[in-house]
Order: structure tokens, then C-alpha cells, then sequence
């Protein structure tokens, strides 16, 4: 079961840490409530709480949801070829003191939360505020 948790503890927190990191990488493609949200997102995936993707899946799923998808199978994939365990049923860079082969670990994380924000921004279109006429 520590073989599995690895890869798992690493696809549980890329979705929220991709969505914040692409908040910061193209501040033109999110409002600033988006970009706020980004901020929580990145602090809920510091310690393994996925539901900080929410808000942008809810708001944009066909563009947010492959996106998180593959920056998750890319960590996981990392962590499983890297042979990543994880002693704790948690996920996150909480868990890295727990976890075997850490550099790996960590590296998988970035990875995927990389992909899922440059996937998410390569796909968005730049955000435009609605005109607020009477």
C-alpha cells in the first residue's frame, strides 16, 4: 500500500498547487477573485486538500479539468517510476518527511503542478471583465 500512496499523495495536491501557480504565472488570464482564489489553492495543496481546484473546475471545467487530470498523472507517473512511498495517508509537501526518495517526491510534485498551470493557461483565454452597464 506505500508503494501506491506515494503516487496518490503526489496527484492529490498538483490540481490546487497548478491552479494557484497558474494564477501567478498569467495574471491576465484570471480576475482578481480568481487569483485570490489561487492563494488559497496554493496553501490547501501545501498540505494536501485538493478541494482548492474547485472554484476554477466549477468555473471553467472543459479547459480546468484535463488540465488537472494530466498535471496529476505526470507527478504520479514521476512518483511511481521513481518509486516514491509515502508512510502517511495524506498527500501534499506535508507529507515529504514521511516519504521515501524525497527529492523525487518533491520534484514530482512540481512537475505536475507545472504541467496542470501551463496546460490550464496555454488553453484560457485572457479574462475580460463584463461591462457593468445599467
Amino acid at each position: 500500500i506505500y508503494t501506491l500512496a506515494g503516487p496518490v499523495a503526489v496527484a492529490i495536491c498538483t490540481p490546487p498547487l497548478g491552479m494557484g501557480l497558474a494564477t501567478l504565472l498569467s495574471k491576465k488570464k484570471y480576475s482578481d477573485e480568481d487569483r485570490e482564489a489561487g492563494k488559497a489553492a496554493i496553501a490547501m495543496g501545501m498540505i494536501g486538500i485538493s478541494e482548492g481546484a474547485i472554484p476554477f473546475a466549477a468555473k471553467d471545467p472543459l479547459r480546468v479539468l484535463p488540465s488537472i487530470c494530466v498535471g496529476g498523472a505526470v507527478g504520479a507517473v514521476i512518483a511511481m517510476i521513481a518509486k516514491v512511498e509515502t508512510f502517511a495517508p495524506h498527500g501534499g509537501p506535508i507529507v515529504t518527511f514521511v516519504s521515501s526518495n524525497k527529492p523525487m517526491f518533491l520534484f514530482a510534485i512540481i512537475a505536475g503542478s507545472l504541467v496542470t498551470a501551463l496546460m490550464v493557461n496555454f488553453l484560457k483565454k485572457d479574462y475580460v471583465a463584463e461591462d457593468a452597464e445599467a
